[in-house]
């Protein structure tokens, strides 16, 4: 069956909790804390509104398609989408918002839970768009120093086998999550709560307390015990697909501490502290990483030159290397 008429994206009139970030910045772990609750059902990683629900139709198995992947590696119900009452009930429904209520509200009943709640660190740049779906919303979003977050961003993807980190990006990345949040904020008052990822790993059973009063649930909760996420087990799904990325987390518990100038040159630094210093979310992270006035200074200027006499004619002497190439595939291809 092809596709038909995609779903329009509706109102749900229900408390929604998001959870969101900068990438590697502790949302799993967060994800994690939160869904210990007793009555809070956290998801993990749907990326929903990022890119999903554009593509829902009313064809239901193409729908369920998308998600099936989500509940089998991200959920403690893999096999959830299989109930074919639940296929039956989720193709009398005609919005995104509903569509993506009734699925989590299903998720969290099963479990024996109030609420549901979910984790996407892409949501982020799609705030505006879900409280107009979910105008009662609930966002925690964590923060962690900036540096910490590229490096760490920067091994997930050696360790994938992928090199085209680009610190430039990665600042375009936060400045623009940044812009979204403080535009969120404005529209939204009430509904955001920003915390620090080195304030959950030092103290975490007053940041979780603080977490519940904000999402407005019981947070008496919160002792040593409630804390041992690494004990969490997920199940795997039917077809035995290991949840691998869950099973090291209890470790996250801790900060990790970085060598910056391991991964980034003086210059890469440079342009990243100058890039974020107007920043109001990394403020005190830049301010916590200055130097003195002349120190800066003495390095900007030498760091000035090295580019406009080093850098600039490399990069020219680069590019014209690489288009010598490129011409000469073209002629020999």
């Amino acid at each position: 069956m092809g596709r038909l008429a995609p779903l329009k994206k509706g109102i749900v009139d229900r408390k929604g909790i998001f959870v969101v970030g900068v990438a590697r910045s502790g949302t799993t772990l967060l994800r994690l804390l939160i869904n210990n609750h007793p009555d809070i059902a956290c998801l993990g990683e749907t990326q929903f509104f990022h890119h999903n629900y554009l593509q829902l139709s009313n064809n239901q198995e193409y729908n369920l398609q998308l998600m099936d992947h989500v509940f089998k590696t991200e959920s403690e119900v893999p096999d959830l989408l299989n109930d074919p009452q639940l296929e039956k009930d989720l193709s009398n429904i005609e919005t995104v918002a509903e569509y993506f209520d009734f699925l989590l509200s299903t998720y969290s009943n099963i479990l024996g839970k109030k609420y549901w709640a979910e984790k996407s660190p892409s949501h982020v740049i799609r705030l505006n768009a879900i409280s107009k779906m979910f105008p009662d919303i609930k966002v925690v979003n964590i923060i962690r120093n900036p540096y910490y977050s590229a490096i760490s961003r920067f091994k997930k993807l050696k360790n994938s086998q992928i090199s085209n980190f680009s610190l430039i990006i990665y600042i375009k990345y936060l400045k623009r999550v940044e812009d979204k949040l403080v535009s969120f904020q404005s529209m939204n008052n009430n509904s955001l709560l920003t915390i620090r990822y080195e304030d959950l790993s030092s103290f975490p059973s007053g940041v979780m307390t603080e977490v519940f009063k904000f999402l407005e649930v019981d947070s008496s909760v919160v002792n040593s015990e409630f804390l041992k996420i690494s004990k969490k087990k997920i199940p795997v799904s039917s077809d035995g697909e290991e949840q691998w990325h869950h099973s090291r987390v209890g470790e996250k518990l801790t900060e990790s501490i970085y060598n910056i100038d391991e991964y980034f040159s003086a210059f890469q630094l440079y342009l990243f502290s100058t890039e974020l210093n107007n920043s109001i979310i990394f403020q005190d992270y830049i301010e916590n990483n200055k130097e003195s006035n002349f120190i800066f200074f003495l390095r900007k200027a030498m760091l000035d030159c090295l580019y406009t006499f080093i850098g600039i004619p490399n990069y020219r002497l680069r590019r014209l290397i690489n288009q010598i190439k490129s011409s000469l595939k073209r002629i020999f291809a």
